[in-house]
């Protein structure tokens, strides 16, 4: 799934710093966006270059690169967060580190695949009086992979801090028209879990099943005892709304929020061991599942949905968008 909210600087410039992943801590974060490229951010996102983009200022600091630059007004920017499937993140968990190390780059190379979309569709900055004029952009992204939840369960999620710094065609900067990003959060969302679902059939042999109620997938065969176990953040998030209760997904949200617990950061290799302790007192073995299935013809499967999701959309009106067709057939 895709959630959006506001990014902090602060805190994942905390993440951005040498000491943290070295003392057993979250993986370093990792510049994407054309707009990262104009700058010749590539590779690990460096501490002091995220915090200066992070205040509106060019990445040495030197230049301001949006009119409220250093202001306290000025907003970092928008985190975006992808967030895999719940039986993936149980199935990372219980994995050796070589399966592990694919799960994760499956899950990135979905992340990139949806942020990329909303590049080409969604990125634009205003110019002109009272930014009366709208221009596509470049964008600058800081993407952090996290695999836990606040409650210390396998929760495999990247953040993806998307700076309010955008780059137009003629290398002039501005601030982010961010509604287009809005808008585009559902397609963004599905895309980002058809192409994850694509790279774990065709790279494991993993069977993803699509699940009607929540529009996303699970991996079949991973044990709903295991999901349950893994899954106190939700518990508690869902015995709140009830106690209160509340229904809906901006219920939901406000819950999320008004419930979480300061996060505590433990080495990697302490959490395998006690998730895998877990996965040993019911017998479960990854193995059982992998299969290294020959590699599907992608191409023609997307000819197929196409076809199949226009014809869906075609059924209920009469106009849809670019958008809703990409959407339907994710």
């Amino acid at each position: 799934m895709l959630s959006i909210g506001a990014a902090s600087g602060g805190y994942y410039a905390g993440l951005a710093s040498e000491d943290y992943y070295h003392d057993g801590g979250e993986p370093p974060g990792q510049w994407t966006g054309r707009g990262a490229e104009s700058f010749g951010l590539i590779g690990q996102v460096d501490k002091e270059a995220f915090l200066n983009l992070c205040e509106g200022f060019s990445p040495l600091g030197t230049a301001r690169l949006v009119q409220n630059a250093g202001a306290e007004n000025h907003r970092a920017g928008l985190d975006l967060t992808f967030s895999a499937p719940k039986s993936v993140s149980v199935l990372w968990s219980q994995a050796d580190e070589a399966t592990r190390k694919e799960i994760q780059e499956a899950h990135f190379e979905a992340v990139k695949k949806a942020l990329s979309y909303l590049e080409n569709e969604a990125a634009f900055t205003r110019r002109g009086k009272a930014g009366s004029e709208i221009e596509k952009c470049k964008l600058l992204i800081a993407t952090f992979e996290h695999g836990t939840s606040r409650a210390q369960d396998p929760q495999l999620h990247t953040h993806c801090v998307t700076l309010n710094i955008g780059i137009r065609e003629d290398g002039s900067t501005g601030t982010l028209e961010t509604k287009a990003i809005f808008q585009h959060k559902m397609t963004a969302g599905a895309l980002y879990r058809a192409e994850i679902a694509a790279q774990l059939e065709n790279g494991l042999g993993l069977s993803a099943k699509r699940t009607e109620k929540n529009q996303t997938f699970e991996i079949e065969g991973v044990p709903q005892k295991l999901i349950s176990e893994f899954s106190k953040r939700r518990e508690a998030i869902e015995a709140a709304m009830k106690e209160q209760g509340a229904t809906g997904a901006s219920r939901a949200a406000y819950f999320t929020v008004s419930t979480r617990e300061k996060k505590q950061h433990i080495s990697r290799e302490i959490l395998f061991e006690k998730w895998q302790e877990a996965g040993r007192e019911i017998n479960f073995s990854t193995e059982q599942l992998l299969h290294r299935a020959p590699i599907r013809n992608k191409e023609l499967e997307t000819l197929f949905a196409t076809q199949a999701a226009a014809q869906e959309v075609t059924q209920s009106q009469a106009h849809f968008t670019k958008k809703e067709l990409i959407r339907r057939t994710a």
